[in-house]
């Protein structure tokens, strides 16, 4: 097979697509390959340089190949046919790399609903464009009788079964606690606010949760007592953030039992195999969503998720939405015909990211600035996220993976 996947960035706006193509073919060593840019669709020759008895002479070049052979005379011919999602522009391709198994380029597209560089023409339904970002649902209502659980060993850390009177969502940190209110209260400007809830109060934000530490066990509390970080007191597992009389549990980690059914706090309406990478895609889409709240265009948003690894340690991933509703073809695996890809399109996020392993310049120059957001994510999930983001860079070929100093890699891919 002469395409294994391909992976195509299409922007309308920019009137652009970048293409990847990952092939079975090595091109250090033979590089005869004729690619050609048809309105409808992109075709790749390939002739096989081991053939000695069709081999005329010695080709090495994409030009000397195209000029020298007729169709009839490729051993391998792949057509990719993109006629439904836009429009190329013929033998409009630029940047073309090949490296290795790889080939990328960029090629040019026409408007589907007419216009040009001058005018554009919108349309007014815009809802079939928009992306469908996941929601989560909250296993938890008032009153409910549960117990809270280490989600490793089930190990229960509440104080028996507990019950909560009031279930509410915190506002955004990123907030200044000024805007909270419509008038002034006479407070200094200059104190930190302070959150104190109640014993009964479940107070949740993103994928996390606060509790008074009152509500959970004696044994679990007095194995914390002296540790910033609150671990299950059987398995040692990271479960949460301690913070005077309250405790910042995760999602991830802790599941509540109801009736002898155990389940996490959250479930998202979308959800993978994967809880941990469902709450970490959720949390990046929801600081974005909340970034460009009341925003006519989706603006670049910069991201800090942060890690409490240990008392003395902290990890830091910063993030750098580029591309909220970026519109990507990629092969699906099935073939219209023996020669032809099949691709399926979709929306998702683009980001760049960098893992800093400490405060360091760069990371106090990040949260010094106001149009940066952060929060705090589990341990576990700043992993599985991390991994999650690796494997998503691999769609794209090794020369495009870093890009002054960042990685490059995508969200629900």
């Amino acid at each position: 097979m002469l395409i294994k996947s391909i992976f195509m960035e299409v922007r309308s706006r920019l009137r652009s697509c970048n293409v990847y193509i990952t092939t079975g073919i090595d091109f250090t060593k033979n590089c005869n390959l004729k690619i050609s840019i048809q309105s409808n669709c992109i075709v790749l020759n390939y002739y096989d340089d081991n053939d000695k008895t069709k081999r005329r002479d010695s080709l090495s070049s994409i030009e000397s190949l195209s000029d020298c052979y007729s169709e009839d005379e490729y051993d391998v011919t792949s057509i990719v046919p993109i006629e439904e999602f836009c429009q190329i522009i013929p033998n409009s391709m630029s940047c073309l790399k090949i490296d290795k198994n790889t080939v990328s380029f960029r090629i040019l597209t026409e408007p589907r609903n007419g216009g040009n560089f001058y005018n554009e023409l919108l349309t007014s339904n815009t809802n079939e464009s928009t992306p469908k970002s996941d929601q989560i649902k909250i296993n938890l209502k008032i009153h409910d009788e549960v117990k809270i659980t280490c989600a490793n060993c089930s190990n229960v850390i509440s104080d028996n079964i507990v019950k909560f009177d009031r279930i509410l969502e915190l506002p955004s940190t990123n907030m200044d606690m000024s805007e909270w209110f419509c008038h002034g209260h006479g407070h200094n400007s200059n104190t930190e606010p302070v959150l104190k809830s109640n014993k009964s109060d479940f107070l949740y934000r993103l994928t996390s949760f606060v509790i008074n530490n009152k509500v959970l066990s004696e044994k679990s509390n007095k194995f914390n007592s002296k540790r910033e970080i609150y671990h299950c007191n059987r398995c040692l597992a990271w479960l949460g953030l301690k913070n005077k009389d309250t405790v910042k549990l995760f999602n991830s980690e802790v599941k509540i039992n109801q009736g002898n059914v155990e389940k996490h706090v959250f479930t998202h309406k979308t959800a993978s195999e994967d809880l941990k990478i469902d709450d970490f895609i959720f949390t990046i889409e929801k600081l974005t969503q909340e970034f460009n709240l009341g925003l006519q265009y989706t603006m670049m948003c910069k991201i800090i998720l942060e890690c409490t690894i240990s008392t003395t340690s902290k990890q830091y991933l910063l993030i750098w939405v580029m591309d909220k509703e970026l519109q990507v073809l990629r092969s699906c695996g099935e073939h219209i015909e023996s020669d032809k890809i099949k691709l399926q399109s979709c929306l998702l996020t683009k980001i760049l990211y960098k893992i800093e392993l400490s405060l360091n310049d760069e990371v106090e120059a990040w949260l010094a600035d106001p149009g940066v957001v952060s929060t705090d994510i589990s341990k576990s999930m700043f992993y599985r996220g991390v991994e999650h983001l690796q494997n998503m860079s691999l769609k794209v070929p090794e020369l495009f993976r870093n890009t002054n100093g960042y990685c490059v890699s995508y969200l629900n891919v």
